[in-house]
């Protein structure tokens, strides 16, 4: 189970790894990653490797997260959380046509508002 704040920087980390790095778009890449950094002791410092080359303020992460309030101390499963972060990603990538970050991210929350 992980809370909100720890959810964003793995999905962000595993859409930057993916599409910035290796240079896919592959939706099950995408998840495999994120399973992978779902797992990751300290998501902090994978955020900051992940988006070292990328023009996006990891800072915002935080102020994001903070207006997510309603959803500051609840806890998601994993099945759910990698269920949420394909269709995201999918979202991102085939309906909005980008790979940008910050697209992903406003996606992001628009989906965890829903919550």
């Amino acid at each position: 189970m992980l809370y909100i704040k720890d959810i964003f920087k793995a999905c962000i980390c595993s859409f930057c790894e993916n599409v910035y790095e290796y240079n896919s778009i592959d939706t099950n890449e995408f998840k495999k990653s994120l399973k992978y950094f779902l797992k990751e002791e300290d998501l902090q410092e994978c955020l900051e490797c992940c988006t070292a080359d990328v023009a996006y303020d990891i800072e915002n992460i935080e102020n994001i997260c903070d207006n997510l309030y309603v959803l500051k101390y609840k806890q998601f499963k994993e099945d759910d959380i990698v269920n949420i972060g394909e269709n995201v990603f999918m979202q991102t990538i085939e309906v909005d046509k980008t790979i940008n970050v910050e697209a992903f991210v406003e996606n992001l929350t628009k989906c965890f508002s829903k919550y």
